[in-house]
């Protein structure tokens, strides 16, 4: 699999199609020159903020990956649909001995014609009148093997720039597949028995993050698992993205590529709107709070503990023997039934006996919560049993 490391060289071959239907846009005085401006310095109203290809590949990869650009002679073909591999037996062999990495046709007509060769080929092709974002879409095809990620519902829009195309930082995760990111950086939630504080450090800023903070939130050991990431609009590329905040994405692929599978999106996003602060996103026993802002990102909370709560109506606790001596192969039985909406049974093995909490809920007319870690549906190991 191709990774976008180091310096890559890309030809830029403009292609000026005679005849076409409807006609190209007239061929620029001095379009080696505009198509330069485009790859090398391209600053842009009403900031002047340089969008160029290049420092666009550069500040997203966090100086892991970059370009030289050469513009070859312009090509003429008397041909409708021209693919992005239409000159692949007159140039390849000779770019490839040339020391190139990839070449992009460059052409004149509408927008839609972004395309690559394939993932990990050689050739791509591309309109003058396309913006950033599907040039370096199809220049990753290319050179970086990712695929795109809006098949199929796919619905990142412009938190990925493999999504959307709008020219903004990918996600974590696909950053963490071009080789961008060390997966060093993505910290695994693995507490499952109470809420665990992570500062996150928006993924558009300089990676990898500082000491005390982590790049994304994974979720989950095995696909489909969530990643939780933060975006802010630190700079011309992501000021392009929908909202700033935290986000929850659900990674539905485990191809190298990105590419999808079981016809399902390869991402979904969850929070259409990122989370500021105070607010939660909830998944059935998840929750992931935006604690606070912090300069460079925010402070979250996950909290995957499963809970219930209600009124005690039995309890009963015994010894999975009761004629030998406690022990690990020999742990406590409890069955705790609460009253709740809806009502709940549990039993759990082992840790302490629970019998005078839930007497004094009992007396008291109070309500307790349970806090376990689930073995089964209604089976597992309690946390603890407090009074509500």
């Amino acid at each position: 699999m191709k990774t976008w490391i180091g310096r890559k060289r890309i030809a830029f071959l403009p292609v000026h199609r005679l005849n076409a239907n409807p006609p190209d846009e007239p061929v620029p005085a001095d379009w080696p020159g505009e198509i330069l401006r485009r790859v090398l310095f391209d600053p842009t109203p009403p900031t002047g903020a340089d969008r160029s290809l290049r420092t666009y590949i550069h500040t997203a990869s966090s100086g892991r990956a970059d370009l030289d650009a050469v513009v070859l002679p312009m090509e003429v073909i008397d041909q409708q649909d021209v693919p992005p591999n239409a000159f692949k037996a007159q140039f390849e062999a000779q770019l490839q001995q040339q020391g190139f990495d990839a070449a992009a046709l460059v052409m004149l007509g509408g927008i839609g014609a972004g395309t690559a060769e394939s993932l990990g080929g050689f050739w791509a092709r591309f309109v003058m009148a396309e913006g950033l974002g599907i040039w370096a879409m199809e220049l990753i095809h290319c050179l970086a093997s990712v695929d795109d990620l809006y098949t199929f519902g796919g619905n990142m829009g412009g938190f990925e720039e493999m999504a959307g195309s709008l020219g903004s930082h990918s996600s974590a995760f696909t950053k963490s597949l071009m080789g961008w990111l060390d997966t060093t950086a993505i910290v695994r939630h693995t507490n499952h028995k109470a809420a665990v504080t992570y500062n996150l450090h928006a993924v558009g800023l300089v990676q990898p993050p500082p000491t005390g903070r982590v790049a994304a939130v994974k979720i989950g050991s095995q696909v489909p698992f969530l990643m939780v990431e933060a975006r802010l609009t630190n700079d011309q590329f992501d000021a392009k993205i929908p909202s700033q905040g935290v986000i929850v994405y659900r990674v539905q692929t485990s191809n190298p590529h990105g590419t999808a599978q079981n016809q399902t999106a390869p991402l979904q996003l969850l929070t259409k709107t990122a989370l500021t602060v105070g607010k939660t996103f909830t998944s059935g026993n998840l929750k992931v709070k935006v604690v606070k802002a912090l300069p460079d990102g925010f402070s979250i909370t996950v909290d995957d503990s499963l809970k219930a709560v209600g009124f005690v109506t039995s309890y009963e606790a015994e010894r999975a023997d009761p004629d030998e001596p406690p022990g690990a192969n020999n742990p406590l039985l409890q069955t705790i039934e609460i009253d709740s909406k809806p009502g709940f049974l549990f039993t759990a093995s082992g840790g302490p006996n629970y019998g005078a909490t839930i007497k004094k809920a009992q007396d008291t007319h109070r309500k307790i919560e349970i806090t376990y870690t689930a073995t089964g549906l209604q089976s597992g190991k309690i946390i603890s049993v407090k009074l509500k």
